[in-house]
């Protein structure tokens, strides 16, 4: 039999995809504000941004806040759409601020003492976990789990039993989410374990995991 009428090898493999979701409460907020000034000079903008700016950070020290940064003055032009055409309108000066509050129930009173204080631009509030480590590990653990239980169903019912592992590969867990590209919706694969089933907190961070496995396929004993 020459090389070419050799039959082709099919490897006794089953790959499966396992993945999970762990919905966790935050325990840290950043806030991402900015002082704003808009004036027909450039001077008289920078002035202006950097005493708000002042008031803002004042108003940081005296509310206990040690966790924070500020950006450096940036300077643009506005411009206003009136009547068919773009008017100028001044030059606009920007400060911004990144602030990390790790006291949940100080959320609401530090957004409004930062905007009193002269912060006119809110730009984000994202909720964090300080333990994202700690459960992006068990949330890899779980995946894991997921994947064997789902070779060992499949097997099971293929009348054949599950071998070592062959490959592992991590799988980016924002696949877990469904998104656009161009026209096309892409429904997310599901998720094999979203944790104990109950109420879902609306602010719960999402922290998920998911790998493909390929396992040999052995004969049953």
């Amino acid at each position: 039999m020459s090389e070419n009428q050799n039959p082709v090898r099919v490897a006794r493999s089953v790959r499966v995809f396992g993945s999970a979701v762990l919905r966790v409460a935050s325990d840290m907020a950043s806030l991402v504000v900015a002082v704003t000034r808009v004036e027909q000079k450039p001077e008289d903008a920078f002035a202006n941004a950097r005493e708000a700016a002042q008031a803002v950070t004042t108003y940081l020290h005296k509310a206990g806040i040690k966790d924070f940064g500020s950006s450096r003055v940036t300077l643009s032009q506005e411009f206003r759409y009136n009547n068919g055409e773009n008017r100028f309108i001044g030059y606009q000066a920007k400060i911004g601020f990144n602030v990390i509050v790790r006291e949940m129930d100080k959320v609401d009173a530090l957004l409004s003492g930062l905007i009193a204080a002269g912060a006119n631009d809110l730009t984000s509030v994202t909720f964090q976990t300080t333990r994202l480590k700690e459960f992006r590990t068990d949330a890899r653990q779980r995946a894991v789990v997921a994947a064997r239980e789902k070779a060992e169903l499949y097997c099971a019912a293929a009348g054949v039993a599950v071998g070592s592992v062959v490959t592992i590969e991590d799988v980016n867990p924002e696949s877990l989410s469904g998104r656009n590209e161009g026209h096309t919706f892409r429904e997310p694969p599901a998720v094999d374990d979203t944790g104990e089933p109950g109420a879902i907190d609306p602010g719960a961070i999402a922290v998920g995991a998911a790998v493909n496995i390929v396992y040999c396929i052995e004969a049953r004993a």
